[in-house]
């Protein structure tokens, strides 16, 4: 069962992804239920876009960079 203090997090690759997320979302009616978040993998999805997508779409998430890769990149332990 999930609950308001609970957070789901997708971790998106694409666009395609991204679609997916969104069906989930509405299907289950996740963003009443519960926080969520969008977070592209590193080098893979632009973060910009999927800002610009969740931003286009009006979606009720968060937005989730990994900042320390941000940062500092792949280095160990960081």
């Amino acid at each position: 069962m999930i609950h308001k203090k609970d957070e789901i997090k997708f971790v998106l690759c694409s666009r395609e992804d991204y679609d997916w997320a969104k069906k989930i979302l509405d299907q289950y009616q996740l963003t009443e239920k519960c926080h969520v978040l969008f977070s592209p993998v590193y080098q893979k999805l632009n973060t910009t876009d999927l800002g610009n997508w969740i931003l286009e779409d009006h979606l009720p998430v968060r937005l989730q960079i990994q900042l320390h890769k941000l940062l500092w990149g792949e280095k160990p332990g960081v």
